[in-house]
Formats: structure tokens, sequence, C-alpha cells
């Protein structure tokens, strides 16, 4: 059997850092112990008695952690299209066969180990045996293939990664067995996905279409009461035993209950924070993060979620369907001005198309980025056909150069898009801004309705280009109608290649071609801020910005 190191040469993709985890008790404690008393030396009759010191507060058994959220999942199904909302609360529903940790490293899970193939085309797992469902039934190699067969079956893009798999069989109780018809880059990548997550056969055949409002999986947590529109209540599974390897609780979470609040807007969420009424978000606005850093019951903590922002062209529309036009858009763009003005000079300023913490990204395509220069774009739109008009506005046999920015809600949006809206201005472009929820931008996106696009990408894997710009995903996940034969080849052979420092070459000769194609004007790097109210202790950080309560306690004064 190979050992998890060669796993990792062949398999490791990078993954944004996100500091280091709390560290947790390694045994449960009981309800409301005593804080310990500490030995201390014997003092010279001569000296003073030490001062009294006041006990810390106690951690407890149970107790509730409410997190809000901006977006409500219209399905808890992992096999469901995926969604933002969605995507935060199956991990603590459903276990996956490996686990993803902060070093890139695959750890086991419900896997115990595994063993590829020497031509790339199986991989063989080993399950554990002692593992149950929410409703009792056994997670055997059975539950396993029928978890794998739906999610292929599903075609959603989370699914991607099972592209090339041709078949997964039970070889006994538990071992599973699965089949390609060529080697996968992203298979492991795919498996350590919350959508990856193991579902109950019996379950899904009960419930049918009801499934996603029903969900039944292994993991530490299981779905007590859904409010539509307000809130998702787990409860604590008293018979979890299999917690991931960087876990030290090794059974069921302290915790009684983890609430999933939504609420959409961000300064509502802030509001909440500090009233007490919710005590995790994530935050995006500078001014809010600077309120916070006042605030003494708050923990700020940054992380990186293998992101970008990006200005995206839609190559399938006039005039955005001229490389030209492209280009002189992406040369107006001051992505300095960006950073400061509406982050706060928080992030990074990006230049490629790939995160800089994915494989792939490589500091030497800064040469190939289309940077502010004013002028050039000016001189490209006057090539294109382009004159100014008497208000200043770059006409075009008698039409003028209006476009529509299309953004979803969430901060800095407004402000990024405003910035752009006035760069674009001052060589002759008016642009008309529109911010919609994020479900329906996605939609106008998916078809078409927009010339411009501020939008954001969160990838555990280099195949976000796959993903977003191969032309077989026009119409779906390439919403940019962008094409480009030799682009999609060198993303097919990244795609099935195992070796690493190989497969990140040919992501760095598709990039050179797609920074002059010019279907994307990468923006920044965001930086993710957590803000979690001090009660709460214990929490492990893993992959993309996931928060695993399994051995999370709240303190009490």
């Amino acid at each position: 059997m190979r050992t998890m190191f060669v796993l990792a040469l062949l398999l490791l993709v990078a993954l944004a850092g996100c500091g280091p985890a709390a560290q947790a008790p390694s045994v449960a404690p009981t309800a409301a112990p005593p804080a310990p008393t500490e030995a201390a030396p014997v003092a010279p009759t001569a000296a003073p008695a030490a001062p009294t010191v006041a006990p810390a507060p106690t951690p407890v058994l149970g107790g509730t952690v409410t997190r809000a959220i901006t977006a409500e999942p219209t399905s808890l199904d992992p096999h469901a299209a995926p969604g933002s909302g969605q995507n935060v609360i199956l991990p603590y529903i459903f276990d996956t066969l490996v686990f993803r940790d902060m070093d890139n490293s695959y750890q086991p899970y419900l896997a115990t180990g595994w063993e590829i193939a020497p031509d790339g085309k199986s991989v063989t797992f080993t399950l554990r045996d002692d593992v149950t469902f929410h409703d009792g039934t056994p997670l055997n190699a059975e539950a396993v293939a029928f978890t794998f067969k739906r999610f292929k079956e599903a075609k959603t893009s989370a699914g991607e990664g099972l592209a090339s798999m041709t078949d997964v069989e039970a070889l006994d109780d538990y071992t599973v067995r699965f089949t390609f018809t060529e080697p996968s880059a992203v298979f492991f990548s795919t498996l350590a996905t919350p959508y990856a997550g193991i579902v109950s056969p019996a379950a899904v055949e009960a419930a049918g279409d009801a499934f996603g409002q029903q969900p039944v999986g292994s993991g530490p947590f299981k779905v007590a009461a859904w409010q539509q529109g307000t809130e998702v209540v787990l409860e604590r599974n008293p018979d979890y035993r299999w917690s991931p390897a960087p876990v030290t609780n090794p059974g069921a979470p302290y915790l009684d209950r983890v609430v999933f609040k939504v609420i959409p807007d961000a300064s509502t969420q802030l509001a909440a924070l500090q009233a007490g009424e919710v005590d995790l978000i994530f935050v995006n606005s500078p001014n809010h993060i600077e309120k916070l850093k006042a605030d003494p019951s708050v923990e700020l903590i940054e992380t990186r979620l293998n992101s970008l922002i990006y200005l995206g062209f839609n190559c399938a529309k006039a005039p955005l369907d001229e490389v030209e036009v492209r280009q002189a858009l992406s040369h107006a763009v001051n992505k300095e001005e960006i950073l400061a003005v509406a982050l706060g000079g928080t992030g990074q300023v990006a230049f490629a198309p790939m995160a800089p913490t994915l494989p792939g990204f490589d500091p030497g395509l800064q040469q190939y980025e289309l940077g502010y220069d004013p002028a050039r774009a000016s001189a490209l739109l006057t090539e294109a056909g382009f004159a100014p008009g008497a208000d200043g506005t770059l006409t075009r046999n008698g039409q003028p150069l209006n476009l529509t920015l299309l953004t979803f809600a969430r901060a800095p949006n407004e402000d990024v898009a405003t910035l752009l809206q006035s760069q674009l201005k001052a060589i002759g472009v008016n642009v008309t801004i529109q911010q919609y929820d994020t479900p329906t931008a996605a939609k106008a996106a998916t078809e078409g309705q927009y010339d411009l696009l501020l939008w954001r990408y969160d990838r555990n894997d280099a195949d976000v280009l796959n993903v977003n710009l191969h032309s077989s995903r026009i119409g779906s996940s390439n919403r940019f109608g962008y094409s480009n034969p030799r682009v999609d080849e060198l993303l097919d052979q990244a795609a099935r290649e195992l070796n690493e420092a190989t497969r990140a070459s040919y992501y760095v000769e598709a990039q050179k071609l797609i920074m002059a194609d010019a279907p994307w004007q990468p923006l920044y790097v965001p930086v993710d801020v957590l803000a979690i109210n001090k009660r709460v202790q214990n929490y492990h950080l893993a992959s993309m910005g996931r928060i695993l309560l399994n051995e999370a306690q709240v303190l009490t004064q």
C-alpha cells in the first residue's frame, strides 16, 4: 500500500493558510469542572502572601455556538447544485473519505488507507468498520459506492473531478475501488470537499426529492430543525467516534447545538456579533474590521481561501468579443487604487488568473500582466475604431460604448464596482452597475446578461481554470464565452497529470495565453477575516476556511 507521503507527491494541491488552529483538550470535560489550583513554591516566612488571582472562565460541556451565514442553502443534499450556504453547513452533517489538512496533506478519515494502481487508473480504499449514519444504518463500501455513483450522475460543478471515473464498486464490506479511464489529478481534492460527503442510501431512498431538507450523514452533528429563511439548527451526534486525525477529541462534540442564522446584510451580522446574538461571522468590509479591532470580546483571524477577485468580460458579446477591446479595458483598471480605497489596504494586488496559493501560480507571469496604463487603453480603443464624442464618451459607428457591470451583494463589491466605473469613465466608457443577491447574480452571469462581471472564485485546486475557462464549460461554469483550443489542450493535460511539477507547468503555459486573451482582468487576492466571540474556545481551522467544532467549548464566567 502506498504511503501518505507518496500520495501527497502525486496529488497534493495548494491551499490558503488560515493560521494556527486553537489547541483542544484531549479529554472531554465534565459539566462545569472547577478551575485547577496551581501548586506554588513555599515562600520565605517574611514574604507577603501571594495576591489572590481571580479564576479563569471555565469550559463546560454543552452549550450552543451560533454562526451567521449570508445565504440560506436551498438544499443540504451534497449532490444538489453547490451554493454558498450549503458548503458551510455540509461538513458538520457529512463525513468524507479523506480529510485535507492545513499543510495540504490528505489524512485518513472514513478511509483508513488507500492504494493507487501503478497506471493511476484505479484507487482502492479501506474503510473504518465502526461508522454508522444518523439513522443507525452502517456506513460501508456499498454506501460509498452508492454515494459516488449518485454524485457523478448529479453532474454538478462540484463533481467535475469525477469526470473520468467509470466505476466505483464494493469489493467487500469495507473495501471500495474507484476506476478511471485516465489518471485524475483532481480526484483527491474532490474527495476532500463537503460535496463528497457520504450519504445514507436508506435515507435517500426513503426521502426521495426531500432528502435535501432531511439530510442524513455520519457527521458530528445532525439536523434538528430548519426554519426556512431564519436558521438551520444542528444537534450533537452522541454516537460520533471517528473524528479526522487533526482533531484531538475522538468522540462526540462537546457542544449541544450549532445554529446557522441567516443574516444577508453584513452590517446586521456585525451588530448581531457585537450584541452577542451570534458568535461567528466572516468579515469583508474594512470598516467593520476596524470596528471589531476595538472590541475586546472578539478575536479576529485572517484567513486565505485560495480566492481571487477578478473583472470578467463577456467574450460572446460585442464589442467585448474583440481582444483589443478587452485588453484596453484591462489597462484602464488601477488595482492599487482599488486595494487602497475599497479595501483599506487589506489584500494583495493580483496579476495572474491563478491565486498565489494554488499550484500553477508563477511570479514570473507578472511580465504578461495588462497593467494600469490609461494611455495604452485609449490607444487600443482608437485602433479598434472608437473616438470620443462631444461629451467625452467613446463611440463607434454612432454607438456609444456603454457597458453593464454585474456583481453580487457582498462587501466590498459595491465599493470596488464604483471605482471600476470611475476608472473606465476616465477613458470614455460609461458603466452601469447592477448588483443582486448571489443566486440572482449567478443566474444572470451564466445566461450572459452582462458586459463586465465583478466576481470571485474560491477553489481548493488549480482546476479552477478548467472549471471557469475551458470551452466545454461555456453555458455553465464558463460564464465568459471564452474559447481557445490551445488553452483547452493544456488544461486537459493538467487534469490528468499526476506529477505535481509537470501539472503546474501546464497551468503556467495556459495562463500566458489566457492573460493575452484577457477574458479576465485579475484584481486582487482577498483576505477574509474570521470574527469569533472569545467565549468560543478550542475550535479548529481547516482548509478553505472550514471551522471544525468537534472539540469547541463555550466559556462561562
